[in-house]
């Protein structure tokens, strides 16, 4: 019986981490997509998106850029 609980615990931690981990993963990658869709359009997204490109940024690292910036319109987007 312990067992059996033992390896019920450790499958819900994996997928819980999993799940945290993928969360993380996709937060980033919205903030990152959205600037790099505006870049095109727009020159707020285009100084954003030179800066951040080649880095691995988190979103709040992306907003604190926008931030320092004056990009205000897009820190709101975000």
């Amino acid at each position: 019986m312990a067992k059996n609980l033992f390896k019920k615990a450790k499958s819900a931690v994996k997928s819980k981490t999993k799940s945290v981990k993928e969360a993380v993963s996709s937060a980033k990658s919205s903030a990152k997509s959205h600037v790099e869709s505006l870049a095109h359009s727009r020159r707020d997204a285009a100084v954003v998106w030179g800066m951040i490109k080649d880095g691995n940024h988190s979103t709040d690292e992306i907003k604190k850029i926008c931030e320092e910036k004056g990009f205000d319109t897009l820190l709101g987007e975000l």
